[in-house]
């Protein structure tokens, strides 16, 4: 295999990963960490401390794979491969468009 598919499948991987560790330890936060549902000085030093800079680099790790996915399409012509690293990377940023647009439209 060529040294970008493997490097690609790892950001790729690393990303997918990388969100839904976040996103369970995040929901599980009370049991495994102690940190209460509404108690503010914790849940603003757990979400500026621990998520949001796991969601910034999946999402960077995701923008990454999509991109060197997308230049390198004609290159690459295991299509199975091309959506493996599309499908492991699209879960980020579709959550992140997804978070955009649900805090744009609050009223």
């Amino acid at each position: 295999m060529d040294k970008k598919l493997k490097w690609t499948f790892r950001m790729a991987l690393t990303s997918f990963t990388l969100l839904i560790i976040t996103l369970l330890v995040n929901y599980f936060r009370e049991p495994l960490l102690g940190i209460k549902e509404g108690y503010a000085p914790h849940n603003f030093s757990f979400n500026f401390l621990f998520f949001l800079p796991a969601i910034i680099t999946s999402l960077g790790l995701g923008i990454a794979v999509l991109g060197r996915t997308i230049k390198n399409w004609k290159k690459w012509n295991d299509l199975n491969k091309k959506l493996i690293f599309i499908g492991l990377s699209s879960p980020v940023v579709l959550l992140f468009i997804f978070q955009t647009i649900r805090i744009l439209t609050i009223e």
